[in-house]
């Protein structure tokens, strides 16, 4: 029995390795754009990234969610080995994410100066994160065809191909970002050009790799016949998915105009800690990532004893990261604060940037249970508990953030983020709690959760 553990666990961690090393990277591709910007360009263009970076999210969410969906679903069919559903998956799910992906592109160039509008962007920032955004969209259909296909890979088993995908995208990232800026003098447009470049190249190697991966399946051809059947099953993961990351992006619209109000310095320390605290959860959510997969392969396989052994060792490992990230926070606030802009020259964005992150430690060991609870609710179906737990959270979040800026001032984001998660962490853990009675009564033993 202890070597069955042994044997999972470690089996476990070396799977979630590449999904930490894929997410970590791919965070950083999206941090390389601030740091480069703020260290080669000024401290106007780096708020004018962060709220076009803000503004962009809103039409990459539905990318997100059917990579979601498809982890899961297509999870659960290598647990029933079911290839037929592979195979039609693969070239049908692509071509509905790049449709999608173009439909909405071209939606972004009419609806950007009401966003803008509705963000408050300073007068100074606007022409700025115009440039970004409209550069940006044209890369949205490779955005949508390079996650979902990169989504099949790692569904497929193949979880280091992908980490090496979203190594390659970063890299080339930060060379031609790099090029534009340093050698070729265009400024934010370049900054904006080498990421939707990086984007491309990298869409086209992922395609390769999946074709090369599929042909294999004898069910597999490059056509498309949309399974109704099929589509139902992604939905029914995406489209809860896809509000949840919508409304998550609709918060941080909120929070950015909130944050907007208090003028550039606290503009930009609000940009730099939320990228930080997004890196710092990278970890946490490559193993809830990883939970995702496995426990929709064993819910399927009605594999509960390994349930349990997963959960519980995916989670031990997120909190010992938790301790260590926190000591991080204590220790070198101000050299993470630096890689963003000079914490002597800013001292109101460092004063800000240090609270968020210092009163965000305890947050983070309550976001370690959120993100492992939810990943059980996703591989269950459970998708309007997943839903109301996020939804909570986020409510929570940006009201009390909203009425406590009057009282608070800026210390009202971190508590706002402290209180939303507070919810999202009950919610999450008493949702869980019945599944657990829900086995127990399909097995007539102990819960094994």
């Amino acid at each position: 029995m202890l070597r069955n553990t042994h044997a999972l666990n470690k089996k476990l961690f070396l799977f979630s390795l590449p999904m930490i090393g894929s997410l970590l990277t791919q965070q950083l591709y999206n941090v390389a754009d601030m740091i480069i910007v703020g260290q080669f360009i000024g401290v106007a263009e780096l708020a004018a990234v962060g709220n076009a970076g803000t503004v962009l999210l809103l039409f990459i969410v539905i990318s997100g969610g059917i990579e979601l969906a498809v982890e899961i679903i297509f999870s659960r069919y290598i647990g029933k080995n079911d290839q037929y559903r592979l195979a039609k998956g693969t070239t049908n799910i692509l071509v509905f994410g790049a449709l999608l992906g173009v439909l909405l592109a071209a939606a972004g160039f009419f609806l950007l100066p009401l966003l803008f509008k509705m963000m408050n962007v300073p007068e100074q920032l606007l022409q700025l994160t115009k440039i970004y955004c409209h550069i940006y969209l044209l890369g949205v259909p490779f955005i949508y065809i390079y996650d979902i296909s990169r989504a099949m890979i790692t569904s497929l088993g193949d979880a280091k191909k992908s980490f090496y995908l979203v190594l390659t995208s970063s890299l080339l990232n930060v060379v031609l970002n790099l090029l534009f800026i340093l050698v070729f003098h265009m400024g934010i447009a370049g900054a904006a050009l080498g990421t939707i470049l990086s984007q491309g190249i990298t869409m086209c190697i992922s395609l390769m790799i999946l074709y090369h991966k599929s042909k294999s399946n004898p069910y597999f051809q490059l056509s498309v016949s949309f399974d109704s059947i099929q589509l139902k099953e992604i939905s029914r993961i995406a489209v809860p998915s896809i509000f949840q990351q919508f409304v998550i992006t609709l918060s941080s619209v909120f929070l950015q105009a909130f944050a907007n109000r208090f003028g550039n310095d606290v503009i930009i320390g609000f940009i730099a800690v939320t990228k930080v605290l997004a890196v710092s959860r990278i970890v946490i959510s490559g193993f809830s990532q990883t939970l995702s997969i496995f426990s929709a392969q064993m819910f399927a396989g009605k594999k509960y004893t390994d349930l349990k052994q997963t959960y519980r060792f995916l989670t031990q490992a997120s909190l010992l990261y938790a301790a260590f990230v926190s000591l991080v926070f204590l220790v070198f606030s101000e050299q993470l604060c630096n890689f963003f802009f000079n914490s002597q020259q800013h001292p109101e964005g460092y004063l800000f940037f240090r609270s968020y992150l210092i009163f965000s430690i305890g947050t983070l060991f309550m976001t370690v249970f959120k993100f492992m609870n939810e990943s059980i609710l996703r591989s269950a179906l459970r998708m309007k508990e997943y839903l109301l737990c996020n939804i909570g959270d986020l409510l929570v979040k940006v009201g009390s953030t909203y009425l406590l800026l009057t009282l608070a001032s800026s210390d009202a984001f971190w508590i706002g983020e402290g209180l939303g998660r507070l919810l999202a962490f009950g919610l999450s853990a008493y949702f869980v709690l019945q599944i657990k009675r829900t086995i127990s009564l399909s097995i007539k033993e102990p819960p094994s959760i």
